[in-house]
Formats: structure tokens, sequence, C-alpha cells
């Protein structure tokens, strides 16, 4: 394995990866953990040489700790992205009829505080005549990740609908994709494409009696590509545009290659905001956003995580704490290019909010740094209210399951 030259940016480390490992048969797999740390090594000792005295002590930890702990996984990303985009562009894959997803087999889930109502996608335009359903609040759509459902969701459908039922001002649903992304990982990236036609041909039904200008669509790892599909193909039938599309995390491996499949990208909706986390590993590695936020720069281990899945998660839990009512601006960031720029003070301007209230005209790379437990908002305050309250849950209301 061939060693990267000295690192002038840290914004150029997952670049310096994929450029230096070679990808020619067993050359490529045959690297022992030995040789990483090594790697690691080598080039930590080259950081310091090059940057010598202007780095921060907590930015050189940081650094150490992700090339340990996330380089040998971001590594075997790179493979399975290579062989991904490979077999999607022979047409290398033949999925059963019965594995490709049906209209009958999709549904929206319309989470209340103390109920779980299912429509079926092109039945979603009745929903209106729900008595719990306000057609003049908002409508926020969202969508989990690779092996889940809307009733397994890692609790991403849960832990949004919470956050959206303490504010009040908002319908929440959950888009349940049944077992169509609980497969092999290429056929369920696949499958997003699909689902997302799906639920874009249910919207325009729906938006024909609640108003465009309500809806919010937000998505998770895989469930950010099925949210941009939706979005795509809305603007394809309609020639309008979603307002606001928010990407978790989106999904890396199989949509990074242009291909067939496209990534959640600035153009899908008026207005593309992206949460990275763990970029170059389950995510993607590069700002396509109108506007994207790197936590804690292009390090794929997140500040209090050992290890990539934990990271991946906290795109989603970051924004659902900003969702809270109080928790608005606990996650301030600044434009930039790197977080070794950030700690030096060398990005200048104002601070702009992440997650729920960021300014919807705001556009660019941002950089923030967050804390390693609850609250994870380094701006949080005395208003502060934690996601494991009980405001927005059925208890808080005063009934029960």
């Amino acid at each position: 394995m061939r060693i990267c030259p000295l690192l002038v940016s840290i914004t150029a480390i997952s670049a310096c990866f994929a450029a230096e490992i070679p990808l020619d048969g067993a050359h490529a797999i045959n690297v022992s953990l030995p040789d990483l740390l090594q790697s690691a090594g080598d080039i930590a000792t080259g950081l310091v040489d090059a940057f010598g005295n202007q780095l921060t002590p907590s930015y050189f930890f940081n650094f150490v700790g992700n090339l340990v702990l996330g380089f040998p996984i971001q590594f075997a990303s790179l493979i399975i992205s290579t062989i991904c985009a490979a077999v999607l562009t022979e047409d290398g894959i033949n999925p059963d009829p019965a594995d490709v997803p049906s209209t009958d087999d999709i549904s929206i889930q319309f989470r209340t505080a103390c109920d779980i109502k299912t429509y079926r996608l092109k039945d979603l335009a009745t929903i209106v005549d729900d008595p719990d359903f306000d057609a003049s609040k908002r409508v926020v759509i969202a969508a989990s990740g690779w092996l889940t459902n809307a009733n397994k969701s890692d609790d991403v459908l849960e832990g949004l609908g919470k956050a959206y039922r303490c504010r009040g001002d908002t319908n929440f649903l959950g888009i349940d994709v049944g077992r169509y992304i609980e497969t092999l990982y290429t056929w369920s990236s696949l499958n997003t494409k699909n689902i997302g036609e799906q639920v874009a041909n249910a919207l325009v039904d729906l938006t024909k009696v609640v108003p465009l200008e309500n809806f919010h669509l937000m998505g998770h790892s895989l469930g950010a590509q099925i949210v941009g599909e939706t979005a795509r193909k809305f603007k394809r039938l309609t020639g309008k545009q979603i307002p606001r599309v928010t990407g978790f995390d989106p999904a890396g491996p199989c949509f990074n290659y242009g291909q067939k499949l496209i990534t959640l990208s600035t153009g899908d909706a008026d207005y593309v905001d992206i949460i990275h986390t763990d970029p170059g590993i389950a995510a993607q590695p590069r700002a396509t956003g109108d506007s994207d936020f790197f936590v804690g720069g292009r390090f794929p281990i997140q500040n209090g995580c050992l290890e990539p899945v934990c990271s991946h998660q906290r795109s989603w839990q970051y924004y659902v704490e900003s969702v809270y009512p109080g928790n608005e601006y606990n996650f301030p960031s600044k434009r930039c290019d790197s977080l070794l720029h950030l700690e030096q003070g060398r990005c200048v301007g104002k601070d702009y909010p992440m997650g729920y209230a960021v300014p919807k005209n705001l556009k660019g790379l941002f950089v923030l740094k967050v804390n390693p437990s609850e609250p994870y908002g380094t701006n949080s305050s005395s208003s502060y209210t934690s996601p494991s309250s009980e405001c927005g849950s059925c208890e808080s209301i005063g009934f029960s399951n």
C-alpha cells in the first residue's frame, strides 16, 4: 500500500486515500492492520511536520483517532462503492420480480402522539379527511435508512415525529418502505429510485388539496436518497419543486459515481440542506447540497463515538435536537473548509444555525463542532428541551397507549 504524502488540508484526506490506494486485484485487498496503523502514524507525523505548532491538541487527537478508527472501514467502503458502480454499469443485477417495489406494499404512516395511521400511497390524498390532519399546517415526510422499515427505523421516525409533535405545528408522515430496503445493499440502493418515484406520484395528488409550500421532505442514509428521487420525480411530473429537502448523511456507496443512481443534490428542491457526520464510509464524502454542514469537519468519527455506525446515526439525532422548542440555534456553524481552520480561528463571518432553523437562502460549505453527549449542540442554553422529555409524547397530552 502506498503512503499518502504530507497533507496540506484535512479536506484532502478522503481524496488522498482514494487516490493512493491501488485497486488492482489482490494487491488492493491484502492490507493488514499493522500496515494501516503504520500508515496512520506516518501520516500523523507528516501532519506535524507540515503544520508544526499551528495544530491544536484537540485537532491532532481527532486526526489520529479518526485514522485508526475510521481508515480501515473507509478502505472497505471504497471497495464496496467500486464494485457496486461496476455492477450497476453492467446491469449485473436482475432482482426477482417479488423484490421490485410495489405500490400496494408501500404506504405512508401518519404519526400522531398516541396513534400510527397507515395510508396506501394511491389513497394518500384522503388523509385530509382524517380529523387529526390539519391541511393548514406544515407537512414533514421522512424516510429511514438501510435495513429499516417504518416500524424498525432505529428510532429515526419516532425521534423526528416526537420532536415535531412537541412543536405542535406540523403533520408528521413516515414512509413505510416495507421490506424493500432490508435486502442486499445494492438491491436496496436500486429500490430507492422506484420507491421515490412512487411517493412522488402520491404527492402529485396530495398537493392538489394541501399547499405545496407546506411540504418538507427528509431522510437518513438510503432514506435521503429516496426523498431526493421523490423531489426529482415530482419536478418532472409537475414542473414545480418541493420547497425543502433535508438529507441526514445521504448514503454513499452506489450513489457517488454519477451513473444509474443520483445522490441528493442542489436543484432537487428549492432548498437542499445536508448534514454530514460519517463522510466517506456509509455516507457521501462530497458537498452536494445548497448548504452542507460537516460536523467535526471531514472526519468520519463523531465526537463521543467510537465507530462509524454511531457517527452515521448522529446526523439525524443532531437535527432532532434542533427541532425541539428552545433548541433551534443549538448548532452554530461557520462558513469554512476544514476543522483545522475552524479551530485556528481562520473561519471568519457570522454563525449560522444547522438543522431546524437554517436560513433557506443559505449557500455553501459549513463546519461546526459538537458536544460528545446530549445536549450535542454547543450553544444550548437554559431553555434547552431534551429529546428524552415527555414533550410530544402520548403521555404529555394525558393519554396512554
